[in-house]
């Protein structure tokens, strides 16, 4: 009578002793080290899986890397659409930092800048970084030069400040 063991022998002509899937403990066993190996194999290619946020050291290393690239750059600016600027930021923060992009929150908290493509001129927007997982906030403001009848820029300098932008009912 095999089925009151856990473990029998191995009908495979080898000597080894496996869970026995007529007992009802050894097939929750069998299931359980399935299970446990899926979650494992998943684990491995999701390793921020269980990151629920950011910390405040990594957000700062993400703006500081972020707006050091983009001044560096360039080629984007607050101009044109503001909000998309807020994507870009978004992007190089967390390409930058160490956390997961949805818990980040880069919002635009000024009016958006205006843009001439034709004339160029000065483009100004602030924004404001905050994640999940830390109290930590800054608020960026952009200032860019755009040359006239092209889409690169003369300078984008960023000025960090700590804590949140002051907000402006923006609808």
């Amino acid at each position: 009578m095999s089925d009151d063991r856990v473990f029998v022998r191995s009908k495979w002509g080898t000597s080894r002793y496996v869970y026995n899937a007529d007992n009802p403990i050894g097939m929750a066993l069998i299931i359980g080290s399935l299970l446990f190996a899926a979650a494992g194999m998943y684990w491995l290619y999701h390793p921020d899986l269980f990151e629920s946020g950011w910390k405040g050291d990594d957000l700062r290393k993400g703006v500081s890397g972020a707006t050091a690239e983009l001044s560096a750059e360039k080629r984007s600016g607050p101009g044109g659409d503001s909000y998309l600027f807020a994507d870009i930021l978004k992007q190089d923060i967390v390409e930058h930092g160490q956390g997961p992009a949805d818990a980040l929150k880069v919002t635009l908290a000024s009016e958006p800048a205006q843009w001439d493509v034709l004339k160029g001129g000065l483009q100004k927007a602030s924004y404001s970084v905050s994640a999940r997982g830390t109290d930590t906030a800054f608020c960026l403001h952009v200032s860019a030069m755009a040359k006239a009848k092209s889409i690169d820029y003369d300078y984008v300098n960023f000025t960090i400040g700590n804590g949140a932008c002051p907000s402006t009912d923006m609808q």
